[in-house]
């Protein structure tokens, strides 16, 4: 038998041995006799080892979590039962977030923009512009804003041609067309 056939047959044979003690441990786990006793029924010895320390903790999260583990007759409060075995508590409904209104509008815009997504513009250099109490030229006008002024979108229409700003503590339209 050739060096290399050797040397495969040994991986060969450490993997089976690796997988029959893999499937092994699964079963013990799943039955729960492998939970830290001993054949007589007694929680094995501690020793001074931190790994073995833990052995006679209970575990209230373990599969194998009676009340003869704990040395309660009685069964354990709710709060120590498995998760599994609580009933779960329903998730609190948010609050639905209030829809700004903009008080001297005719017309309340169709969407509103987030704090901090809010679109800046401004008006041309050359001329002002009239901010209207609705999103047309037949609506009345609010105030004028000047030529060359920076204003921040609150809103817009349903088309996005005319956004909501507020210029001097007033709410009013501009035509977007005209904003850059």
């Amino acid at each position: 038998m050739s060096e290399l056939r050797k040397k495969a047959m040994t991986r060969l044979a450490i993997c089976a041995v690796a997988l029959v003690a893999s499937i092994i441990f699964s079963v013990l786990l799943l039955t729960g006799t492998f939970d830290g006793k001993t054949d007589s029924g007694d929680a094995a010895p501690a020793t001074s080892d931190t790994t073995s320390a833990a052995a006679g903790v209970n575990d209230p999260t373990a599969d194998s979590f009676t009340a003869e583990a704990t040395g309660d007759t009685a069964e354990p409060p709710a709060e120590e039962q498995p998760a599994e075995e609580q009933p779960a508590e329903p998730e609190p409904t948010p609050e639905p977030t209030p829809v700004p209104t903009f008080d001297g509008l005719s017309v309340q815009p169709t969407t509103y923009y987030n704090e901090g997504e809010q679109p800046s513009y401004t008006t041309p250099g050359d001329s002002g512009m009239n901010l209207r109490a609705g999103p047309g030229t037949d609506y009345d006008k609010v105030t004028s804003v000047p030529a060359g002024t920076g204003v921040t979108a609150l809103g817009t229409n349903e088309d996005g041609s005319w956004v909501v700003v507020n210029y001097d503590g007033k709410y009013g339209w501009l035509k977007t067309e005209f904003l850059s």
